[in-house]
């Protein structure tokens, strides 16, 4: 039987995962099963502009107790304290107590997860983290915190996979592995994106790079990207791929500019896949490590494929038998179709005068649309679509516009306006102006 993506889930699971933690680098040896990851190692107190690389932090105790009885103990679970809580020890109040009690609204039976601290460092707190239930049901009276955290330094560890192909022009796939014991957020997106590279390695040619960098979100990909060398390997695009796992529809998030070829790739793409389907601008459907590779300086193309929101986030419910394997498969199919469109684009230029006869038998170049089937409206409208291209298509190829962008323009599937052009180049209607 064939290995499953979410096969992939549960071998990376099984880790209290931080910026930086012990459980982080032992993990480090499970995607190495998958890929032939090299490790970027960044020390702890290592600042860029503003992003520090946190320490190292374990949980000695956490206790609650009331009337001398213990009532919580907070390292029963490895989210039951905030990631980078200092030490406290002290007695409260309830009300006192409540304001470092948090619990999840959307998911009351289970434990959050506080990640504050790692990016406020300036401003750290401590923090039990309780079901809804403990909160509500906490008796009055006085309690006793007995917590007692250690921080000692580390280093941060960037995964990084490099597939090369016939240009150094590179396209990155990007995940984030810093939450503990959570499936959907991020390791979903990382399994997706090892799937791809595992596929990508069976192509017998490939015209891009291809790249996966899975790192704590943001200050992982901060420290990275900023050591890399762009002119050495230039990235031409990145895919951030966020909590895909989940039974809600895929959405896609433009890159800033809004208007690349990826992100027209990309909507042509969905549209073959889900007909409708929700997109937004730049950060207006989900925040994460795109503003990083967009970020002036780099100004990298970032797309974002999310089916963000889900009610499990950010807790211990998110596990790995909440997800939905077709859900990643269908994530998967579409990221590889988006990169065949990438791989297949070409921009011609027309290469005879006049009108040219698509029907005749030395071009058989007239596209008539697929059979009707059961829908007549949309048969009609494919028809309509591909005549339009057609008439059109010979002042079309002028040398500036790709197959990717009469995709967009005509809204025809990308894929085969791809081949479709190929064929006008085969037929010698048309030279290649630019190939990708």
């Amino acid at each position: 039987m064939s290995r499953t993506i979410t096969d992939i889930v549960r071998a990376l699971y099984p880790y209290a995962y931080s910026v930086v933690s012990n459980d982080s680098d032992r993990a480090v040896a499970a995607y190495k099963e998958e890929l032939p990851f090299s490790v970027f190692e960044v020390p702890s107190g290592t600042e860029l502009n503003g992003w520090l690389v946190p320490n190292n932090w374990r949980v000695v105790r956490a206790r609650i107790l009331h009337d001398d009885r213990l009532i919580h103990d907070g390292a029963l679970s490895p989210l039951g304290i905030g990631v980078l809580s200092p030490s406290f020890q002290g007695r409260l109040n309830r009300a006192a107590l409540r304001e470092h009690l948090y619990f999840s609204e959307d998911c009351p039976t289970a434990i959050p997860y506080h990640w504050v601290n790692l990016y406020r460092p300036a401003q750290k707190t401590w923090a039990f983290c309780v079901t809804k239930d403990f909160y509500d049901q906490l008796p009055e009276g006085e309690f006793e915190v007995d917590l007692v955290t250690e921080e000692f330094p580390g280093t941060m560890k960037v995964l990084d996979f490099l597939l090369p192909g016939e240009s150094k022009e590179t396209i990155l796939l990007n995940g984030h592995n810093c939450h503990p014991w959570q499936a959907n957020d991020d390791l979903s997106g990382c399994a997706v994106a090892i799937h791809v590279l595992q596929e990508l390695q069976k192509w017998p040619s490939r015209k891009f790079s291809y790249r996966v960098v899975i790192a704590p979100e943001l200050i992982g990909t901060v420290h990275w990207l900023d050591q890399l060398d762009m002119q050495a390997q230039p990235i031409t695009g990145a895919i951030m791929l966020k909590s895909v796992g989940n039974e809600r529809p895929l959405k896609l998030q433009h890159s800033f500019n809004g208007n690349t070829q990826l992100d027209k790739a990309a909507l042509s793409v969905l549209t073959g896949h889900l007909g409708s389907f929700e997109s937004g601008p730049f950060r207006t459907i989900y925040g994460n490590d795109e503003t990083v590779f967009d970020s002036p300086g780099f100004e990298i193309p970032s797309i974002s494929l999310t089916r963000f929101p889900f009610t499990e986030y950010h807790t211990d419910a998110d596990t790995p038998e909440l997800l939905s394997e077709a859900a990643l498969q269908q994530t998967g199919r579409v990221v590889l179709d988006i990169i065949r469109a990438l791989e297949n684009n070409l921009t011609l230029r027309f290469a005879a005068r006049g009108l040219v006869a698509l029907s005749h038998a030395r071009y058989q170049l007239y596209r008539a649309a697929p059979a009707p089937g059961l829908d007549r409206e949309a048969y009609l409208e494919s028809s309509r679509k591909w005549n339009l291209l057609m008439n059109c298509l010979p002042r079309e190829l002028d040398g500036r516009h790709s197959a990717i962008d009469l995709a967009h323009k005509y809204g025809l599937p990308v894929l085969e306006v791809c081949e479709y052009l190929a064929q006008w180049e085969a037929k010698q209607l048309a030279i290649v102006e630019q190939a990708c």
